[in-house]
């Protein structure tokens, strides 16, 4: 083998090497666009409880901040899966936001879908989950429900 043999090892190995650099960086380059659009860090955590049907109370956490929980059932009908109409508001310490939400509850789990109405991530689409937990807040042990909202896409997207 002579030099110009090394050579052309070494300038395919060096092709090889910035494909996969140059490969790398598109991949890490797509997977933050796709992370952000699908709402990256905006997991935010709450617990509520009834405070007096149809209004609810509670604390907030995560990406919004530490904060308060408000919110008002619309409409509930119960039943094996029991569906509920709410409008959730999360008035946290960096970030506040006011959602309408669909929830199924079957059991003591919930799923949630809906969209941001006013305030951070206005238009949004909002996921999440809860459990049916049991709490004490305010000298009172009740029926808590602990879980997550997502605030993502657009709606529509």
């Amino acid at each position: 083998m002579g030099p110009n043999h090394t050579e052309t090892i070494r300038s395919i190995a060096r092709r090889r090497l910035l494909v996969s650099i140059a490969t790398v960086a598109v991949l890490l380059v797509s997977l933050g666009a796709g992370t952000a659009s699908a709402g990256g860090g905006q997991h935010s955590t709450f617990t509520k409880w009834i405070t007096s049907w149809p209004q609810m109370a509670g604390v907030v956490g995560g990406a919004v901040g530490d904060g308060e929980f408000s919110g008002t059932v619309i409409d509930y009908a119960p039943g094996p899966t029991t569906l509920i109409t709410a409008i959730y508001h999360f008035g946290g310490s960096r970030h506040d936001f006011t959602a309408r939400m669909h929830v199924e509850q079957t059991g003591l789990h919930a799923v949630l879908v809906g969209v941001v109405i006013d305030g951070w991530g206005q238009g949004k689409l909002v996921t999440g989950a809860y459990d049916q937990i049991t709490c004490e807040h305010g000298g009172l042990t009740t029926d808590c429900f602990a879980g997550y909202l997502d605030v993502g896409k657009n709606a529509g997207d």
